[in-house]
């Protein structure tokens, strides 16, 4: 028995391959996947954003030392 999986009935497709396939997502899923997608993008650009802002103040004023024009004579 031969089966074209493209134009066979759903019953047909689920003996043939033993399993039926998932449903597509709705479109309410899909929005939410974009959302938290949007979110998880924006959250790694703040945080590489504040990891680079970091590492150039500590390589302007390095850890233990005072600015010149705050020594005490």
């Amino acid at each position: 028995m031969d089966v074209d999986a493209a134009t066979a009935p759903e019953d047909e497709v689920s003996a043939v391959f033993g399993t039926r396939l998932p449903s597509p997502p709705s479109q309410e899923q899909q929005s939410w996947g974009a959302v938290i997608s949007i979110v998880v993008i924006v959250l790694m650009v703040v945080i590489g954003a504040f990891y680079a802002w970091g590492k150039r103040i500590a390589e302007q004023q390095p850890l233990g030392t005072v600015p010149a024009d705050q020594l005490v004579p």
